[in-house]
């Protein structure tokens, strides 16, 4: 995931827009310090990169860092770096907060998977578009972080076709006979249509959709359309989607579906990092 100096320069404007007037009025800033970056329990981390150059950009020396995607257990050192105190306050925060905020949702993640794996290892957990607006590329950082992938960035790299936009067209069975029409169109793009029936479900499937999406069907309906589909052979490929958790990921998984697309890990609990500084002597 690439992000600019700009970028970087707005993340550090939020929170220091003018000065950091605490360290200026005790006029410690010129001492020299060392800042560390540590986990207090299991974390995978993710956006140390980011952190890197905003520490960087703060003409602070990086003496160690870990890669995202890094599975840390807790009291585990990851990032550090020293220079000039006024920087290292200028940088602590902004830091931790993003490696807090971006290393929860990688952390949750990997959960998510391995608990979707471990019944049925051949499934993948995607993510939605519902990024808390302004986060999208660490969200997806720490999505791919823990082993997940996006399942769309945008509007505009993919086909998914939801019950309004049907509604606009004309109905179902109007959609459904133009199919043909509308893959000729984008003969590169797999068709994904989003169903809210059974019965919407099985005409879909019948009629050559690529994949359908199942949006907050129960795990027993999601297991008997998956049946379906497979004892007839038919090559669509099925997504269960809406309010799956942890809680339930298990369940939606042994249904066999090939994916599941999912949202609740863009608000995770913040991984607990801990910041140290000493005083370089």
């Amino acid at each position: 995931m690439f992000f600019s100096d700009d970028e970087v320069y707005r993340l550090l404007e939020e929170d220091v827009p003018y000065s950091d007037f605490t360290t200026n009025l005790l006029e410690i800033g010129n001492k020299k310090g060392l800042i560390s970056f540590s986990t207090k329990h299991d974390t995978v981390i993710s956006s140390t990169e980011e952190v890197e150059k905003i520490l960087k950009k703060l003409n602070l020396e990086v003496d160690f860092i870990l890669p995202t995607g890094t599975f840390l257990s807790s009291n585990e050192t990851f990032l550090k770096a020293y220079g000039k105190v006024s920087a290292l306050h200028v940088a602590w925060k902004v830091s931790q907060n993003i490696l807090e905020y971006a290393s929860g949702i990688a952390t949750k993640m990997k959960k998510l998977v391995d608990t979707a794996k471990s019944v049925n290892p051949d499934i993948e957990i995607v993510t939605t578009r519902k990024q808390f607006p302004g986060t999208k590329k660490l969200s997806l950082k720490a999505v791919l972080a823990g082993g997940g992938y996006p399942y769309r960035l945008g509007l505009s790299e993919t086909v998914l076709v939801f019950p309004q936009h049907i509604l606009f067209y004309g109905g179902l069975d109007k959609f459904l006979d133009e199919l043909y029409k509308i893959k000729k169109k984008s003969p590169e793009k797999l068709i994904t249509v989003e169903a809210k029936t059974l019965e919407d479900a099985k005409k879909m499937a019948l009629s050559g959709v690529d994949i359908i999406q199942l949006d907050k069907f129960s795990t027993e309906d999601v297991e008997f359309f998956v049946s379906f589909v497979r004892n007839k052979s038919i090559p669509t490929k099925i997504s269960a989607a809406g309010g799956i958790n942890e809680n339930n990921i298990a369940d939606y998984a042994k249904t066999g579906v090939d994916f599941i697309v999912l949202s609740c890990v863009y608000f995770s609990k913040p991984a607990d990092i801990e910041v140290r500084m000493f005083l370089d002597r």
